[in-house]
């Protein structure tokens, strides 16, 4: 993360250019920014708003949470620049979770699948013939919590860290933003299960697709270093966007 002036953390109060961080309090907002030259116009706090999830009466409960998730996907960096930072997170966390349990339901179906594969070793090609179906209800419930707590902790060493080098990231605005950044789950879940699940169908019609196993496993390997990338990227625009946010 880029260090602010003195590593002093700017108080909550504190006007910042959300270009480079520098206080502005005092300066009118047709100006400019004397560190950087930013407009100080596009660092008003009337620049950013509620996502729709959390417009209530502006759509039904499923557009909403449909179009804020496609636009947290699809538009991340638009989305945390105008994203209203400081709030309630009663409705964020609401996202989050619907998003988790999204996510691991899918994630727990895949796992279930790859494992009735990898113990059976191809001895039979019928799905659950080795591994039964409610093997996926304790991975679904495992991913849920892994997913929280892991969410929870990258929370806690966000602000960790943007307190050493200076910058104004308290909790529960980080937090907030990680509630929306849980749409980035959905992707990478349904990746995973559309692999996984197409391989295990396309052996029911073709046992020949047996000696494809290592090419399974090597592609399933490369989904995750891909995941993983997109995952911390998207994670950094949304801290990025979010870090020297007055409002």
């Amino acid at each position: 993360m880029t260090s602010a002036a003195a590593n002093r953390v700017p108080a909550e109060s504190d006007w910042l250019c959300e270009s480079c961080g520098y206080v502005l309090n005092g300066l009118p907002t047709g100006g400019n920014c004397p560190e950087c030259g930013q407009p100080t116009r596009e660092s008003a706090g009337e620049l950013r708003h509620l996502p729709l999830w959390e417009q209530f009466g502006a759509a039904s409960p499923l557009r909403r949470f449909l179009l804020t998730t496609a636009q947290v996907i699809f538009q991340p960096t638009r989305f945390y620049r105008s994203f209203a930072t400081r709030g309630s997170r009663q409705q964020s966390a609401r996202f989050a979770h619907l998003h988790w349990a999204l996510a691991a339901v899918l994630l727990g179906v895949a796992g279930w699948l790859h494992a009735d594969w990898f113990l059976d070793l191809g001895a039979s090609m019928k799905i659950g013939a080795y591994v039964h179906w409610y093997a996926a209800l304790p991975l679904t419930f495992i991913v849920y919590l892994f997913l929280a707590i892991t969410t929870r902790l990258a929370a806690r060493l966000t602000t960790f860290e943007a307190t050493l080098r200076g910058i104004r990231l308290p909790v529960s605005v980080v937090r907030r933003g990680l509630d929306y950044h849980a749409a980035h789950t959905l992707p990478v879940a349904l990746l995973a299960f559309v692999t996984i699940l197409g391989y295990r169908v396309a052996l029911g019609y073709s046992s020949a697709l047996m000696n494809w196993g290592t090419t399974y496993l090597y592609t399933l390997c490369v989904e995750v270093i891909v995941a993983a990338a997109y995952l911390f990227k998207t994670y950094w625009i949304g801290m990025r966007n979010m870090m020297y946010a007055s409002r």
